[in-house]
């Protein structure tokens, strides 16, 4: 009974791990904890709020989707650390597909659209768990998510450029919102500017020397306090006025299946990129922590975040790098910090979000920005430059695709050009001629090892890749001029096949045209070391037995003796005493 009761409760564990957490709670975690839970909460707070600036929705439906995101993702997240709701990526992505599709709508249209937009979201991550597609994560390569995250923030930066110099935002497009500001400069508001330019320094500043302290809500509070005091609005800087209060509507939103139809792409770009940035954060932390995270888990975890944030009239919500990060630092240990969190916000939204109708809006916007600058990542893509180029390339191709096309369309075209360098370095791959070397067993490439000899009348060719449609001609080709090149004639070619773990029809067909054409010259072809898949395969299409079994050798060594023995030579191959040959291939 013991035992059953344990197995459920480990199943239970599995599909919901804050469960889980709950289950094997240590109390010495609690202190840091809670530690934890008020400084991430103090960071929502003014977070919530830009960011829903941003989305284009009500201030406080920043700070209730924040928490009801924390909530949902505390129950079903993977990750024991990371910090779930309002981010300026899904905010900036949010706002530029809603805007076209609110068509001159009021507020009430655009929050019913950013709460479907959101359900959307966490219907396409719910879907992608269930199918457990946790592995599309691995298609965003490292270079396409700094692409993709340094795009993010320059985007994030042009959205605020407008409110830190007092001016009306007009347009929703990076280089529209640019060519606003560079036209405009004239007429910027110099209180307003100062005002912003010193907020950013003092974050700076306190990000450097006062880490831990939650600078954000820091300089929420002291510009709050000095616009009551100086009456900054009727000098013209402009504040964020009432704050309207009222609990959360639960329910579905009033729309339309053209309006699903028209967020629908948006809706997937948020739902892959949220799970990607996701499982890298959660990654980072899990490794540092000796726990693993589940990918597939983690489309759940973002499904009922941004369900229950839609159900709620709130907008998407991903995971927060900056959060995440605090709660790390604070030595925060599960998801209790999360729901904490989110009880703080929540008892803020309700009772005390009047405190705030005098916050000038470029606290916001500057905020926003220094969040923005460090979330830039110009270090990783320096060193992709100096380790491999052509990766920083499609890095940068990725930032200037999300600027000027989307960021869906940037990831996109991104994808394809990482599948494009994936099959161009597939089609010519590493391949080498092996020798021996005196005194050291095995067989090594004839380039990298000078001293390295072949055997007189043998070519023992190494393929470093899988044979398929794409490469099969390559492989042709090369035999073809190793055979010309080769003093004296060959009489045996041996491929080892220890590194082609896979073998596709053309290949096949390929190779049986090699096979052909050395039999034509009278070369025997012989294999060496294939894999079970490439020989599953070569019985399949026929080729073994066009090659012939006895032509099908175990290791290149074995190959080797069998060619030696052909040639009436008792001399040991492949670690014994060495064949020397009057010629290196």
């Amino acid at each position: 009974m013991k035992r059953t009761a344990a197995s459920a409760a480990h199943g239970l564990g599995r599909f919901l791990p804050g469960v889980e957490q709950a289950r094997t709670y240590e109390r010495r975690w609690l202190r840091a904890d809670l530690l934890a839970a008020l400084t991430v909460g103090a960071m929502l707070i003014p977070q919530g709020l830009a960011y829903a600036q941003i989305a284009g929705v009500r201030p406080v439906a920043g700070l209730y989707a924040g928490a009801f995101a924390m909530l949902a993702y505390a129950l079903f997240g993977p990750s024991r650390h990371l910090m779930v709701g309002p981010e300026a990526g899904a905010a900036i992505l949010s706002a530029t597909a809603l805007a076209p599709v609110v068509a001159g709508g009021g507020p009430e249209r655009l929050a019913s659209l950013a709460a479907l937009l959101a359900l959307m979201v966490g219907a396409l991550s719910l879907l992608g768990g269930l199918c457990r597609a946790g592995a599309l994560a691995d298609f965003l390569s490292r270079p396409i998510l700094i692409g993709y995250v340094n795009g993010a923030a320059l985007i994030i930066i042009g959205s605020q450029l407008a409110r830190m110099l007092g001016l009306e935002r007009g347009s929703n497009e990076f280089a529209g919102q640019l060519h606003e500001v560079a036209a405009n400069l004239g007429r910027a508001h110099e209180p307003t500017l100062v005002l912003g330019l010193s907020i950013v320094v003092a974050l700076v500043g306190m990000r450097r020397f006062l880490p831990r302290w939650p600078a954000p809500l820091v300089m929420v509070a002291l510009t709050t306090l000095a616009a009551w005091w100086f009456q900054l609005e009727h000098g013209g800087v402009q504040v964020l006025g009432p704050i309207a209060a009222a609990a959360p509507a639960f329910g579905l939103p009033s729309v339309g299946f053209d309006d699903v139809r028209a967020l629908l792409p948006a809706a997937f770009s948020l739902a892959l990129v949220n799970h990607a940035s996701s499982v890298l954060a959660g990654r980072i932390q899990a490794d540092h922590h000796g726990y693993r995270l589940d990918p597939h888990q983690e489309f759940l975890g973002q499904a009922a975040a941004n369900l229950l944030t839609g159900l709620t009239q709130g907008f998407p919500v991903t995971g927060s790098d900056s959060r995440t990060a605090v709660n790390a630092s604070m030595r925060g240990r599960t998801q209790l910090v999360g729901v904490v969190a989110a009880v703080a916000v929540g008892v803020f939204s309700l009772f005390l979000t009047p405190l705030l109708s005098k916050l000038p809006l470029v606290t916001l916007g500057a905020i926003v920005i220094v969040a923005a600058v460090y979330l830039l990542e110009v270090k990783p893509l320096v060193t992709l430059w100096r380790v491999r180029p052509v990766e920083a390339v499609l890095a940068a191709v990725t930032t200037l695709g999300v600027l000027f096309l989307g960021m869906l369309q940037g990831i996109l075209i991104a994808v394809t050009l990482s599948l494009v360098d994936l099959i161009r370095r597939a089609a010519h791959p590493h391949d080498a001629v092996l020798g021996e070397r005196e005194g050291m067993p095995g067989w090594h490439d004839v380039e990298d090892h000078a001293d390295a000899e072949t055997v007189p009348g043998l070519v023992v060719y190494r393929f470093d890749a899988p044979l398929f449609f794409a490469n099969a001609r390559f492989l042709r080709e090369q035999v073809r001029h190793l055979v010309a090149a080769s003093h004296p004639p060959v009489r045996w070619f041996v491929l080892d096949a220890s590194s082609v773990f896979d073998l596709d029809i053309t290949a096949a067909e390929g190779l049986e045209q090699v096979r052909h054409a050395l039999e034509d010259e009278d070369i025997v072809f012989a294999v060496a070391q294939a894999r079970a898949p490439m020989r599953r395969m070569l019985k399949r299409s026929g080729l073994t037995a066009r090659i012939g079994e006895d032509r099908l050798f175990p290791t290149v060594g074995a190959a080797v003796r069998a060619y030696l023995e052909s040639r009436g030579d008792t001399r040991t191959a492949g670690g014994g005493e060495p064949v020397s040959s009057s010629q290196v291939h």
